[in-house]
């Protein structure tokens, strides 16, 4: 089951991919998250907001985020099988600060539940090895 998990994962990248670039609808991400998701923020060290918010108050978290940016890119560096339900994904981002030469890099992780083929929570970390350790896994 645990390829399957990895897949799901990746397959739910991409459709984010195709929602940033405007190629689709929010909608789309229905096919990879259970209705009831929940995104674990209050992971990310020293994370001052909202502890735990829906996919939809998700979304509009993001939104917020790449506004500043004349130019955001993300990519997903590293996708891990965390044992039987659990799939670490490992990210790169940068961004370019609107008015400003300025680029902001930054690594980050999420480590995904995976229950009955669909997501059922993100855990996100503010670096790569908090998200390595959570399950248990070793850089």
């Amino acid at each position: 089951m645990s390829q399957e998990n990895v897949e799901l994962v990746r397959d739910s990248l991409t459709a984010w991919i195709e929602v940033d670039e405007g190629r689709a609808d929010p909608q789309r991400l229905a096919k990879f998250y259970a209705p009831d998701t929940t995104l674990v923020m209050g992971t990310y060290s020293g994370w001052p907001g909202k502890r735990e918010v829906g996919l939809d108050e998700f979304l509009e978290f993001r939104t917020g985020w790449m506004e500043p940016y004349d130019e955001w890119h993300y990519e997903a560096e590293r996708i891990l099988d965390a044992g039987e339900n659990g799939v670490v994904v490992l990210f790169r981002q940068r961004g370019k600060l609107r008015d400003s030469g300025s680029w902001v890099e930054q690594n980050y992780g999420i480590v995904y539940t995976v229950e009955e083929g669909l997501i059922t929570r993100g855990r996100i970390y503010a670096s790569a090895e908090e998200a390595l350790e959570a399950p248990g896994l070793r850089e």
